[in-house]
């Protein structure tokens, strides 16, 4: 009897921030994230150099979660290795995890909290009233997308009360059939036929005159974007880049039994992708990293509902229940 195809939902998008306070206040008093609690001691075991393939690897990790019931954003501040900083000149067409898309309650408001912290769009709103959108970009360089329509069908059950919810995320890719065949094989699945952007949304962060080519996935109850840009082409990755250096450092799949985890694990190797190690399994969780032949990192991750949910930031805790991200924890 042949095993039913597993689609995993797209369940958290990774950053390297500098600066973990500040990123997560933007977040979260600029859009309206709520804290999730955090951990430092898992993120500075030798488990976790094993997984995300960084020699020595020691960080403080937060989450924070929206209207979306199982997903989160998850910051990584790292003690080591350092993250280089953002280049300054970084474009969105440069090649990697370049932006997210947020969808807003009240847009008007988004706008003001995140005025009152310094950040102002890249351009003016585009768009009618009620259909509005704009880009701004949070403290560690990433462009964030507002937007004012929900791009999704907003019914999925148990949200929770939050005025954001994450809607997508955007790879820039050097070669979009390639990243297509892989995501196809990861996901169990095509693209959709949804037109999450057009050319002329290239303006709201800089890039007026530019020329894609895309392909969306419907990944639950997140949208994953593949973008080529012909012109302009973008500039590959920094000399020497790590996932730990400043941005988006990944996405992750997520499934609710190890089953279905490893048959998208073993989606992923049989197309050619490479595991930092193997699966790490715990009694209710298992996660592990894989880069794909074009550089990309994906996690595939799997925990039981309850429990695990709240032990690895999937469910509103009080800002106190966080790690300092400055104690002096041994690497």
């Amino acid at each position: 009897m042949t095993a039913s195809i597993f689609h995993p939902p797209l369940i958290q998008i990774a950053f390297s921030v500098l600066d973990l306070r500040l990123t997560e206040r933007w977040f979260r008093e600029g859009l309206g994230y709520l804290p999730a609690g955090g951990n430092t001691e898992f993120m500075s075991s030798p488990l976790a150099e094993q997984v995300q393939g960084l020699p020595g690897a020691a960080s403080t990790c937060w989450w924070l979660v929206g209207r979306n019931p199982w997903f989160q954003l998850e910051m990584f501040q790292f003690r080591q290795p350092r993250a280089k900083p953002m280049p300054v000149d970084f474009r969105p067409c440069d090649i990697g995890y370049t932006r997210i898309g947020v969808h807003v309650s009240d847009f008007d408001a988004a706008l003001a909290n995140l005025q009152a912290l310094g950040t102002r769009p890249l351009a003016p709103p585009m768009g009618s009233t009620g259909n509005r959108r704009a880009c701004v970009r949070n403290p560690d360089g990433v462009f964030v997308e507002i937007m004012e329509t929900d791009p999704l069908a907003d019914n999925s059950e148990g949200k929770r009360a939050c005025p954001v919810a994450t809607r997508s995320v955007t790879m820039s890719t050097p070669d979009l059939a390639a990243s297509v065949a892989y995501l196809s094989a990861v996901t169990g699945q095509m693209p959709a036929d949804i037109e999450l952007h057009r050319n002329e949304h290239e303006a709201l962060w800089g890039l007026s005159r530019a020329n894609c080519e895309r392909a969306v996935f419907a990944c639950g109850d997140i949208l994953l974007e593949l973008v080529q840009y012909l012109d302009p082409v973008g500039n590959p990755w920094p000399t020497g880049y790590r996932i730990c250096d400043q941005g988006i450092l990944n996405i992750a799949f997520g499934a609710r039994n190890q089953a279905d985890h490893m048959q998208v694990y073993e989606r992923a190797s049989q197309f050619g992708a490479s595991p930092n190690c193997t699966p790490l399994h715990m009694p209710d969780a298992g996660v592990v990293y894989l880069n794909d032949t074009l550089g990309f990192s994906v996690e595939t991750l799997w925990m039981t509902p309850g429990k695990a949910d709240r032990q690895w930031g999937f469910e509103p805790l009080p800002l106190v229940q966080r790690p300092d991200p400055d104690c002096d924890w041994p690497s």
